[in-house]
């Protein structure tokens, strides 16, 4: 399982009363187990549905569901699809393919699957598309099916947070259950640290980090300092709430609720200054602009040295895991920040050419509640893809590591990894610690506001194809931006982000005042 949130990088949701199915079993020690409804299990053999409400799910029904997959396709998915497929039928009479497409063709993809009707039940939505995937109709609103078939998802995720998807006064996904706050973090690798007697207290700022990546230059050839993949550094040096989409930002996690364009302040052009400083200086790899490979992958390969990430609760552990190799992390940011998009790092759901939502509502909670399904899920086929050990917690078996694996799939995708097995190298208490997390977090003065950009589509349309220009050969440093940043901002006033931004603020006041009633 990986973890990560990945812009260019936002699975869940699910389903059946509690008439509708008895409890289903299970021999995992944190398995919480489901009834369809998504209320917990007494454990025991797992019943079929009986009377009126055997109807809804009498005949077998095929489920298609689209799956983001960094990296390759995992060799052994068939085999896995296979055994979650006996939960499946069990269950709620369904059969689950499970359709895996590449981040880098993601978004094409899916606008071609959505636009051109083909068979898709369940899709994953990365959390910065999610707004315009609702202006342009691809996803169902889920509010019925929820309080039909999805209690069991809307209590893992929590009523309070699933608030945070609402558009237009209905939810249209489910997020995906973690750390909902976040800080800024680099993750080096701990051979190199150790070896060249890399002082960590020292490290507060990006801009601190200039001598380790020079002793780094100098002394490890072939080797960039920090590996830049197909998410921007930036999107991990935080001074602000994104407010989904970046258009229309809260500096200071406040502001006084007043919004500002990020690529016109000075913060925004001191950092662009620092990355153009760092590719001249060549700590930054020259295709960063362009690449499809991931940071991790960089230093997985031996390409790379450290890269930014988001830092949280069991980060550490997973992204030593995706790597292959001892990591260390340094936080960038004092206080962890929770805010809408915090929350809305990715999302299950259904698309709007599902020929039974009723049917993936049901799947969704079932990936929610019943622990069983969300390990095969999340990890494999026990015994072949993980052990457990003597302590409770899984690693690889013998011979196996996060490279020859056969189904490895990034934790962003995992609907409910609370109820999952927790891996080597993480301490037992990880899921109490992320709740804990949660808890603790400064708040965004703006949290729980999602913004409907329906009324400006075009303006996001024009402003993306903006953004696919710019973003990553400035943010990288690759061009100068003495020489692009002006006319950056220019075609972002051209493409509408003035108009995107006011009609942000407009609903960001509306929602204040409701809010204060």
């Amino acid at each position: 399982m990986k973890g990560k949130m990945k812009p260019i990088i936002a699975v869940l949701i699910a389903i059946l009363t509690l008439s509708m199915l008895a409890a289903c079993s299970s021999n995992n020690e944190n398995n919480s187990g489901s009834s369809p409804s998504g209320s917990p299990s007494s454990g025991g053999a797992s019943e079929q549905p009986s009377g009126n409400a055997n109807d809804a799910i009498k005949d077998p029904y095929e489920l298609t569901m689209a799956l983001p997959v960094f990296g390759a396709v995992p060799p052994d998915l068939a085999e896995v699809q296979a055994e979650i497929n006996k939960i499946t039928q069990a269950q709620i009479n369904t059969t689950v393919t499970i359709l895996p497409i590449s981040i880098g063709t993601w978004t094409q993809q899916m606008n071609l699957m959505m636009s051109s009707g083909e068979k898709l039940d369940l899709a994953y939505t990365f959390g910065q598309m999610y707004d315009s995937t609702v202006a342009s109709g691809q996803i169902l609103p889920l509010d019925d099916l929820l309080d039909k078939y999805g209690q069991g998802a809307v209590e893992a995720v929590g009523a309070d947070y699933l608030k945070a998807a609402s558009l237009k006064g209905n939810v249209y996904g489910v997020p995906i259950t973690g750390a909902y706050a976040n800080k800024s973090g680099v993750y080096m690798r701990k051979d190199l640290v150790e070896k060249y007697n890399i002082d960590l207290a020292s490290i507060h700022t990006m801009a601190d980090l200039e001598p380790v990546f020079q002793t780094i230059k100098d002394n490890e050839p072939g080797m960039v300092p920090i590996g830049s993949g197909l998410v921007s550094p930036l999107e991990y040096d935080r001074f602000y709430d994104r407010m989904g989409d970046r258009y229309g930002v809260l500096p200071g996690y406040d502001n006084g609720l007043k919004l500002v364009n990020l690529y016109e302040t000075p913060e925004y052009a001191n950092q662009v200054n620092l990355m153009h400083k760092w590719f001249k200086a060549g700590f930054i790899n020259k295709d960063a602009a362009t690449t499809k490979t991931t940071s991790e992958d960089m230093v997985k390969s031996g390409k790379a040295f450290a890269y930014f990430m988001a830092s949280k609760p069991s980060m550490l552990a997973e992204e030593t895991k995706l790597v292959g190799r001892e990591l260390v992390e340094v936080d960038l940011q004092q206080d962890a920040y929770s805010t809408t998009s915090d929350i809305l790092i990715g999302l299950w759901t259904i698309a709007q050419q599902s020929e039974n939502p009723e049917r993936a509502m049901m799947l969704l909670n079932l990936l929610y509640t019943n622990s069983d399904l969300a390990n095969l899920f999340a990890w494999g086929i026990e015994g072949k893809h993980y052990v457990k050990n003597s302590d409770g917690q899984i690693e690889y078996p013998s011979g196996v590591d996060s490279q020859s694996v056969g189904y490895n799939i990034t934790s962003l995708t995992v609907a409910n990894k609370l109820i999952t097995h927790i891996f080597k190298g993480n301490e037992s208490d990880l899921w109490d610690q992320i709740k804990a997390f949660n808890a603790s977090a400064s708040k965004s003065k703006a949290l729980g506001f999602a913004f409907d950009s329906s009324s400006v589509k075009n303006e996001i349309t024009a402003l993306n194809n903006v953004i696919e220009q710019y973003q990553k050969i400035i943010e990288t440093g690759t061009v100068d931006p003495a020489d692009k940043l002006e006319e950056f901002q220019k075609k972002l006033k051209t493409a509408g982000i003035d108009k995107v931004i006011a009609e942000k603020q407009k609903q960001l006041d509306a929602w204040a005042a409701q809010k204060s009633q």
